[in-house]
């Protein structure tokens, strides 16, 4: 099974029931593939949802005991800089979430599912995949 970290934007949509993030899991599955998402990830969620109110905040805890979540370990955290300091030489630097998001797929040889292709596809380690 090939792993692929669902993007916040895709969290979202599956949070807001949107069709077309439903459908896109149910080609994942389909296709064999394991969706996960990583600690920035979940972060992004928990900042919305505690501003939105409880019951956002128990949507995403919900999400979070259903999908396996992957850390930022030391790997990714070197990964993260490596990566960084050559987007940063090349003058294409990734806002901080992404680039962490980024890394720990990379670490963890996961791909991206993500609306935002442009940014992440910036990370030439990194197989993204448009969901949107």
């Amino acid at each position: 099974m090939a792993c692929i970290v669902l993007d916040t934007d895709l969290l979202v949509g599956l949070l807001r029931g949107e069709e077309k993030a439903r459908e896109f899991i149910e080609r994942l599955w389909e296709r064999g593939d394991e969706p996960v998402t990583t600690a920035v990830n979940i972060y992004e969620l928990y900042s919305g949802a505690y501003r939105r109110g409880p019951r956002h905040v128990e949507a995403v805890r919900e999400l979070e005991r259903l999908l396996p979540v992957l850390q930022l370990d030391a790997k990714a955290a070197r990964l993260a800089a490596e990566i960084g300091d050559g987007l940063r030489r090349r003058g294409a630097q990734l806002e901080i979430r992404d680039l962490l998001i980024a890394a720990v797929a990379v670490a963890n040889s996961c791909r991206v599912a993500t609306c935002n292709v442009k940014h992440f596809r910036r990370v030439e380690a990194l197989a993204v995949e448009r969901w949107c």
